[in-house]
């Protein structure tokens, strides 16, 4: 991809795939580990849930802070300091569960820190035309991370236990943040007047009254809500349902970032044919459609083409967000907008994981991502029937050009 011409651009796609590759290995050690001390998936929906409420309180707050700072400096330090934190997991965590839950919940604020830094910078690294396809890398650096690590992950976790991940991860992290010293000074072209807490409400109104922004983001919500019982129920299941155990698990996982990678690889060109806000909404009624069929057809094999066509279609959706939430927010601001997009959203997978796993038991797994699947095609195809999701105003001021 030509934007990878841009050095400071490829530098930070390196860190991300470096660091990747360890998170993918830990998150499924994690879930396997939190599964097979409990055998209860609600435990594991508490573990997701703790992540996702230090998400949805402290990403906002955070962000509102590191909009007035060096973003290069924040990048670095939120990678070296979640190193130790992650390898301590093995060695206190797996001992007892309370210590486990106030780790995740510490790293995952670091995270809260360090994510919505990189997807803002992103537009002052290459120019506004190839934002598009410096997205689609991003992600596809994410896929691509999966597709090598989270299928051995499963197998090398079934062999030898969950620790080694853990200390792999906590090595990546360590080596992110030095790939990421060599960035250039990312500090804010302009310097916000208005108080802390100001600054947090001006990052969520304008989520929220700006009108692509709200019909994005509020489509999204719906669908994050029921689409996401997939975090908590994939594990569940693969080992209890479809008995193919952790390693069938991490297969699964490998899947669908092997649909991303072939996503991430398609997106420019279907960007080219289509809108980006059309896309976005095809791509969100189609995933749905998929994921219910997941609970439709209950046997591995078509599981597995479901995964795999279900990152195809994450893509599709996902990356065209991500243009939109940057192309309409000032450079100033992207930091605030990513972290409240990334509360508001994760206050949806919260919702999403809690009842999945609390239905699972009632219903099991097979009829909840049935019922989660025809959600998310009908919150997406409401938003399409309804009028879609206008283009940023500078687009369309050029297409009537």
């Amino acid at each position: 991809m030509k934007v990878l011409r841009h050095k400071v651009f490829a530098r930070l796609i390196l860190s991300y795939l470096v660091s990747q590759a360890g998170s993918k290995v830990h998150r499924v050690a994690l879930l396997v580990l939190v599964y097979l001390l409990t055998k209860n998936a609600l435990w594991v929906s508490l573990v997701l849930g703790v992540q996702l409420v230090g998400t949805v309180v402290f990403s906002p707050l955070l962000s509102a802070w590191a909009d007035t700072q060096d973003r290069k400096r924040l990048l670095v330090w939120s990678d070296l300091l979640r190193a130790p934190l992650v390898a301590l997991i093995p060695l206190l965590g797996a001992k007892s569960l309370p210590i486990l839950l106030l780790l995740v919940f510490l790293i995952e604020l670091l995270r809260d820190l360090h994510d919505p830094i990189q997807n803002a910078v992103v537009p002052d690294l290459v120019p506004k035309e190839e934002v598009d396809e410096a997205n689609s890398l991003v992600l596809l650096a994410d896929r691509l991370s999966e597709v090598l690590f989270v299928g051995a992950a499963g197998v090398l976790v079934a062999a030898v236990g969950p620790a080694f991940a853990f200390y792999l991860d906590a090595a990546t992290y360590l080596a992110s943040g030095l790939i990421l010293s060599g960035l250039p000074s990312l500090k804010p072209q302009r310097l916000p007047k208005a108080t802390f807490f100001a600054r947090v409400k001006e990052g969520i109104g304008h989520l929220a009254g700006h009108p692509a922004l709200r019909r994005a983001v509020g489509t999204l919500f719906m669908a994050a809500a029921f689409g996401s019982v997939e975090t908590a129920l994939g594990v569940v299941l693969a080992i209890k349902w479809l008995e193919v155990g952790s390693a069938g698990f991490g297969f699964m996982e490998a899947a669908m970032a092997l649909g991303a990678i072939l996503g991430g690889l398609a997106i420019p060109y279907l960007l080219k044919r289509l809108p980006r806000e059309r896309l976005f909404l095809l791509g969100l009624f189609l995933f749905g459609l998929f994921e219910a069929s997941i609970g439709a057809f209950p046997l591995f094999a078509w599981v597995l083409l479901a995964f795999l066509v279900s990152g195809f279609l994450n893509m599709a959706f996902i990356v065209p967000a991500r243009s939109i939430l940057q192309l309409n927010t000032p450079q100033e601001m992207r930091g605030r907008i990513f972290a409240a997009f990334s509360a508001v959203m994760n206050a949806a997978v919260l919702l999403g994981t809690l009842w999945g796993g609390a239905l699972e038991g009632w219903m099991g797994a097979p009829r909840v991502f049935l019922l989660a699947g025809a959600m998310v095609s009908l919150a997406a195809g409401y938003t399409l029937l309804t009028g879609g999701i206008p283009a940023p105003q500078e687009t369309r001021q050029t297409q009537e050009a």
